[in-house]
């Protein structure tokens, strides 16, 4: 089992083996975080904040309101995938940190759709994770709008 910590220990992530690849991604978000994410289906993740475990399946996972321990930043500056241009966004990602350290620690998507789905995938923030368990895996850059 693989680990990713935030700083002050509170907050760990555990999935079953490396990512595929780590995804530096540079949109405008991501960028701004500095975190290399590592993708994982639902089904294959269990976070625990302060010694008390959850699945990424379970549903208070994917809510827009954080775990205990956990904040919530809600992306909302981007319209639904097969919405015209100009339609209301709201936020699908959110980006969660623990409340105490404040390291980025995944992100899940919360819109009903995404959220309810097991099979949809999450995000680990791989520079949580320890540097050996990394060795060998493949580093990729994401270009995206530069600020």
């Amino acid at each position: 089992m693989l680990s990713a910590t935030c700083h002050c220990g509170r907050v760990r992530l555990s999935a079953p083996a490396p990512p595929p690849y780590r995804n530096e991604c540079h949109c405008t978000v991501c960028y701004k975080y500095g975190a290399v994410w590592g993708y994982y289906p639902k089904t294959d993740v269990t976070i625990t904040i302060d010694g008390s475990s959850t699945p990424a399946t379970d549903p208070a996972f994917s809510s827009t309101e954080p775990l205990p321990g956990l904040a919530y930043y809600v992306r909302g500056d981007i319209a639904k995938t097969g919405e015209s241009p100009g339609a209301s966004p709201r936020g699908h990602l959110a980006f969660a940190r623990c409340a105490h350290c404040g390291c980025m620690t995944h992100w899940v998507g919360v819109e009903p759709d995404y959220a309810e789905n097991p099979k949809q995938r999450l995000g680990i923030n791989t520079r949580l994770m320890d540097k050996a368990d990394l060795v060998g895996v493949e580093h990729r850059v994401t270009e995206g709008p530069r600020m």
